[in-house]
């Protein structure tokens, strides 16, 4: 994967700053995780996902078939220095 490099607008030097952003991470990311769908439906001729709030069984030939509902986690915002 490609990193890009950017001016860091603080510098007033205009020193470049490598790094990965959310957009090149889920520009990367997306295309693969779609490549590794396809190829468990091949193989194993199901894939299990997370959609609408439900952990989802999705078959070779379309049906779904909803497993469990996915529970909200509430935890503290709390952040520990060390």
């Amino acid at each position: 994967m490609k990193s890009r490099l950017k001016a860091d607008k603080r510098s007033a030097a205009g020193k470049e700053t490598a790094y990965v952003t959310k957009r090149v991470l889920v520009r990367a990311a997306s295309p693969a995780v779609k490549k590794a769908s396809r190829k468990a439906m091949e193989v194993a001729g199901y894939v299990v996902k997370a959609e609408n709030g439900w952990v989802v069984r999705v078959d070779q030939d379309g049906t779904k078939k909803r497993i469990s509902k996915i529970r909200n986690i509430t935890r503290p915002k709390q952040i520990v220095l060390d």
